[in-house]
């Protein structure tokens, strides 16, 4: 049954963590040393180009049991000339919230200007790399790993729906254009046992809904396992709104709950 998201959103930004930017790289380090929960960081190396990432691990985290893990990729926004992870404000983004309430971990690549999901396949294969490193550091169950993420990276998800279906459980999207950058949409890939969960709301300035919608009516009956919605007001950055991460929740627990 399909459902649709309906809120009256208030347009927010980032909030300034009150860490400085030394307190929050200090943390995130020790925190990527120890194993302990909370935000930690890594790096992955592609070319001559050292990636940052994110990883976020949930209190409830035992390394001794598999748990589920959930790929975002940033919208373009934060893919500026220097990657962002120095900025304590990112521990703002409403997907590191879902973290505890879904006990899964959250796993947060960073793009920038010159390496970015949008046409460059080095950046695209790197996802892959980093979601390799984090199965060798962490726990995780590799049938239940779910890649998604906003505009720009929602719109990168349509790559590993055509090229790397076969690493993840499941894909998720919101305020994403169905387009691919390298070939057609393979709508096929897209089953109830692989299903997609994309989210637009309908005053998105950016993505108009009415072309979004288009083309998933024209397409629904490749991808049986495409679930799309909606919310009625937000624009492009609706998550990042008043109750934002509640649509994040929902869909993370959709997209576990379809791989029981």
């Amino acid at each position: 049954m399909r459902f649709v998201f309906t809120a009256a959103i208030i347009l927010l930004s980032l909030t300034t963590s009150a860490q400085t930017s030394e307190e929050w790289l200090s943390t995130i380090k020790r925190n990527a040393t120890d194993k302990k929960p909370g935000y930690a960081l890594y790096f992955s190396q592609a070319g001559a180009v050292s990636v940052p990432y994110l990883v976020y691990i949930p209190k409830s985290y035992n390394p001794i049991k598999a748990i589920p893990a959930v790929v975002f990729l940033h919208g373009a926004i934060l893919a500026k000339d220097s990657f962002q992870y120095k900025d304590p404000a990112i521990a703002s983004e409403p997907v590191f919230s879902v973290a505890d309430a879904c006990s899964t971990i959250i796993i947060f690549p960073f793009a920038r200007q010159d390496f970015k999901w949008s046409g460059q396949e080095a950046a695209f294969e790197n996802i892959i790399t980093i979601l390799k490193q984090v199965e060798q550091d962490y726990n995780i169950d590799k049938k239940r790993v779910y890649l998604g993420g906003i505009s720009m990276g929602g719109n990168a998800t349509f790559w590993f729906i055509n090229n790397r279906p076969e690493m993840f459980a499941g894909f998720y999207t919101f305020s994403a254009m169905p387009r691919s950058t390298s070939a057609s949409i393979k709508f096929n890939n897209i089953t109830k046992g692989k299903p997609l969960f994309s989210v637009n709301a309908k005053d998105d300035p950016v993505f108009p809904y009415t072309d979004v919608k288009a083309t998933y009516e024209q397409h629904k009956k490749e991808a049986p396992g495409w679930h799309f919605e909606s919310v009625e007001t937000g624009g492009h950055r609706f998550i990042y709104a008043n109750g934002g991460s509640n649509y994040i929740k929902t869909i993370i627990n959709n997209l576990l709950a379809s791989g029981k």
